[in-house]
Formats: C-alpha cells, sequence, structure tokens
C-alpha cells in the first residue's frame, strides 16, 4: 500500500489509490520533499498502470510501494465511483458509464480530481517556487530537449530553482530500458544538485522502475513520473492542451486519440480495464 496514513484510500485492481484533492496532494508532496523526510516516489495511475499491474505483480507491488497514489485519468475515478460509491448493480454500472461524458460532475467521489498532466504539474512547479524547492528533471532522449523544457518553465517561473536535467535515455541499454550505471549516475547527479523533487517524464513503468531505485539511492527528495508532461506545448512540446470542456467531460484519452492516431492501440487497454472492474465488484 502507499506509504501515506493521513488520507483515505479505495483499492482498484489490488492497487491502492489515495483520496485527497489536488492541493493537498501538492502539499503532501511539498511537505514529503524536505530535506529531513527520507526519499520517496509518487505514482499517478491511469488505465494502463492498473491493467498492467493486473497482470503483473511485480507491477503491482511497485505500485503499491509510493508514498502516495494520486488517480491519474477519468477511468480511474469512474472505477473508485461504482466500487464505492453506491450498489455494484448491473444497472448502475451501465449508469455510471454513461455519466463518463454526459454528467462527469456525478462520479466525482470518492477521487474528487484528477492529477492529469499539465493540471497537476503547473500548480506543483508555482507551489514548489514559493517553498524553495530544488527542482531536478528527467525527460526526453536528448539533453537540449530537457533543457528547453527547463527554459520553458523558467520563462513562466523565473523563482524556480531548477538545479539539473538529465536526458530520460539510457544509450548503452535497449530502447525502454536503463543500465545500473546509469542509475547510479544519476543519483549522484540529482545527490550533488540538491534536488529536492525530481520530475520523470519517461513513461509507465519506466519512470517509475526508475524513480523506485532512486528513491533507494537518496537520502531525501520526492520523485514523481510524469509520463508524456513535458510534451505539452506549455512546456515546449508540440502537444496541445485538450480545451476546458473536454477536460471537464474527461475526453482528453479522445482529445489525445485524434492527435495522436497510433495511441489506439494504447486505448484497448480502457475497455479491458472496465471488464477488469466489472469482475472485480464481487
Amino acid at each position: 500500500m502507499s506509504k501515506q496514513t493521513t488520507y483515505d484510500k479505495v483499492e482498484l485492481l489490488n492497487v491502492e489509490i489515495d483520496l485527497l484533492s489536488l492541493e493537498e496532494a501538492i502539499n503532501y508532496i511539498c511537505d514529503a520533499a524536505a530535506r529531513d523526510r527520507p526519499a520517496g516516489y509518487v505514482i499517478k495511475p491511469y488505465v494502463e498502470f492498473l491493467t498492467a499491474a493486473a497482470r503483473h505483480s511485480d507491477l503491482q507491488e511497485l505500485l503499491n510501494g509510493a508514498e502516495l497514489s494520486i488517480a491519474d485519468g477519468v477511468a480511474a475515478q469512474w472505477a473508485a465511483h461504482y466500487l464505492f460509491a453506491g450498489p455494484r448493480s448491473s444497472r448502475r454500472f451501465w449508469l455510471t458509464l454513461t455519466q463518463i461524458a454526459f454528467a462527469p460532475a456525478q462520479i466525482a467521489w470518492p477521487v474528487t480530481e484528477r492529477a492529469a498532466g499539465t493540471t497537476f504539474t503547473w500548480p506543483l512547479l508555482h507551489a514548489a517556487a514559493d517553498r524553495g524547492l530544488r527542482v531536478f528533471l528527467v525527460g526526453k532522449e536528448a539533453p537540449g530537449d530537457i533543457e528547453f523544457v527547463a527554459a520553458t518553465i523558467l520563462r513562466t517561473l523565473p523563482n524556480l530553482r531548477i538545479v539539473g536535467t538529465a536526458a530520460g535515455r539510457d544509450l548503452d541499454s535497449p530502447y525502454g530500458h536503463v543500465g545500473p550505471e546509469w542509475i547510479e549516475l544519476l543519483a549522484t547527479r540529482i545527490k550533488d544538485s540538491g534536488g529536492d523533487l525530481v520530475l520523470t517524464g519517461m513513461g509507465f513503468p519506466l519512470q517509475e522502475k526508475v524513480n523506485a531505485e532512486l528513491a533507494r539511492r537518496l537520502s531525501h527528495g520526492i520523485l514523481i513520473g510524469e509520463g508524456g508532461t513535458f510534451d505539452y506545448d506549455s512546456f515546449g512540446g508540440p502537444r496541445r492542451k485538450a480545451p476546458a470542456a473536454i477536460g471537464r467531460a474527461g475526453l482528453e484519452w479522445l482529445w489525445r486519440l485524434v492527435q495522436e492516431p497510433r495511441r489506439l492501440r494504447r486505448q484497448l487497454a480502457v475497455p479491458y480495464f472496465i471488464y477488469l472492474i466489472w469482475k472485480s465488484r464481487r
């Protein structure tokens, strides 16, 4: 289970989700990043996390070893609502599924907010700047790319202390993997920088594995998997954020699919997730 004990939790497919608002999550993370606290990592699970963990016990263990677990995505929000906010009947199953698109406010309990991409990361960076936290960025595949992300952030938040960057690619390992030497070098760079908050945009599950390994090697700091957050235009990337109305309707996934048709195969995890939630209702 996640290590925090302040807030309630629910369990989706044997992975725990912490029940707190985005403001509470940000305050918790900033407090946990203090130099007198041990290192830990934060996960933001969405459909792919949960369906993969249902098939692989090692991923389930990895996710449940996080300091904090914040739902990212309307599907996880729907699942928590169906399983824990009323009877688990067939009628209510189909009713709550339609509410995702037509009445999203009706499924906003017990998961009241979603930590989706820039919606979470920008407020977190603002809080880090206000508290004087040192931020280290890991992601993209070339050093120049992540440095451009850092420069883009500093144009909006010039008082933020970005103390280091690193490309999220180990050139001595196959794509999608990193070696122990790469981990050790990155841990040393983070230690030397004095980083308190490490944002890692390498994609699931690599970034979660990297963050867990780094947390074991660092004396303090919070590491957060950012997935594709750095690809959004507000961070200097090519991807446009979904309009607010689409976000409120929980259709960010459709917006991204239109922009990136190659994501269709990944979106097939959604009906499988819905099926697994139906099976787990008993």
